[in-house]
């Protein structure tokens, strides 16, 4: 299910290091706080896996920050983007 969420940027690496070959793009999508402990308030920055570099190449242009349609899959290693439309612009803050 595509839910709305404002997306700060995002990150392309595809090469290896210290001989681990990566290939990712990161989003960075704003998400609400959880209030269960009662120690925070409001919304942080998420990283959020959205499958391989070639992504990254098809979103790198866009006027960041947007609002965009995500579809979010919670896996083992925390949450993974597998669908991404662009909605609309928005202002960053100041």
């Amino acid at each position: 299910m595509l839910q709305r969420y404002q997306v700060l940027g995002c990150k392309g690496f595809k090469g290896e290091v210290e001989g681990t070959n990566y290939d990712s793009t990161t989003l960075y999508v704003v998400m609400p706080v959880s209030k269960k402990a009662g120690t925070e308030a409001g919304f942080n920055v998420t990283p959020m896996k959205y499958g391989k570099e070639e992504e990254f190449q098809k979103i790198k242009g866009l006027p960041f920050p947007i609002m965009a349609e995500l579809e979010i899959e919670l896996t083992t290693k925390g949450a993974e983007c597998v669908d991404f439309k662009p909605v609309a612009r928005t202002e960053p803050q100041k």
